[in-house]
């Protein structure tokens, strides 16, 4: 029971880490709340899943027009919402509530579409499941966890290697240096969201495909999972997002599995605030040190 309930935290906290990274990777850099993040990946995620229910797409492809619109819709964001204030006095306090705005904007419109109502999102792989060492393990969990760890991957190999990756982690480092640098910080910025809600709605797909639900509730219920994990590992460090992404994931399925579900988020904050109680900076982040 332990490490099934170990491998299914695993598994859920795989996901949760490509939805966090596409948020702390816009604080890491940015400096600014997204709380956009959550609605941009379900309008993705619900568009995928509309092209799939109503006008019989492949998988492949309803897969990859939803992230193309997600990625859209994140630059949208950020060219319409953040960039007019990203050097605005208190530009980091207003954007919060323009971030918050441009939220309530996608979610109402997502409830336009589709309605509140949960509805039976199809499921990518198959249910089959396997035994392995005891361990009952379905198919949909194997191919999560395989495709998560895939794009976690090939993401640092982008930030690493390709030129628009060391442009963005020079900007990570900071702003105004690179700018004299020579480097397009409003092109590099668009793409930062552009990616974050990229990775957003795969990790939305995933969790969707994993437990065949898809609702407008879950945009909000992301957005406090990012943030969540975030936090836990230290906001704008990505692999913090990594780590606090799998804390969170595995204490939500130990609690559910051992305490009860209507205290997994209950306990898992309750978590959170002593961590920050004792480390303040999250479990990878860095101490800033200010002069004065």
């Amino acid at each position: 029971m332990f490490w099934q309930q170990i491998v299914n935290g695993v598994s859920l906290g795989a996901i949760y880490a490509l939805i966090t990274i596409g948020y702390s990777m816009v604080y890491g850099i940015m400096k600014m709340m997204n709380f956009a993040h959550g609605d941009v990946y379900m309008f993705g995620t619900f568009l995928t899943y509309t092209l799939m229910t109503a006008f019989h797409f492949n998988i492949f492809t309803a897969v990859l027009v939803g992230l193309a619109v997600g990625a859209a819709l994140a630059a949208l964001v950020e060219i319409a919402a953040y960039r007019p204030l990203r050097n605005a006095p208190q530009g980091r306090n207003i954007s919060m509530i323009t971030a918050l705005g441009a939220a309530y904007i996608i979610q109402n419109g997502e409830e336009i579409f589709w309605g509140v109502e949960a509805r039976r999102f199809p499921s990518i792989v198959g249910g089959d499941v396997v035994s392995i060492l005891g361990l009952s393990i379905s198919k949909v969990q194997i191919m999560t966890l395989l495709l998560s760890v895939m794009l976690l991957v090939l993401f640092h190999f982008f930030l690493k290697y390709h030129k628009v990756g060391k442009a963005i982690l020079c900007l990570a480092q900071d702003v105004d240096t690179s700018s004299l640098m020579g480097i397009p910080i409003n092109r590099t910025a668009s793409i930062v969201y552009a990616l974050g809600g990229m990775l957003g709605v795969a990790g939305g797909i995933l969790y969707c495909s994993a437990y065949n639900v898809i609702s407008i509730a879950m945009g909000f219920s992301g957005t406090i999972v990012a943030f969540t994990a975030a936090v836990f590992g230290g906001i704008g460090s990505l692999s913090g997002a990594l780590l606090g992404s799998l804390i969170v994931g595995l204490a939500q399925s130990l609690v559910g599995a051992y305490v009860s579900t209507t205290f997994r988020d209950v306990i898992t904050f309750a978590i959170l605030i002593i961590l920050l109680l004792i480390r303040p900076e999250g479990l990878l982040g860095k101490r800033t040190k200010i002069k004065v």
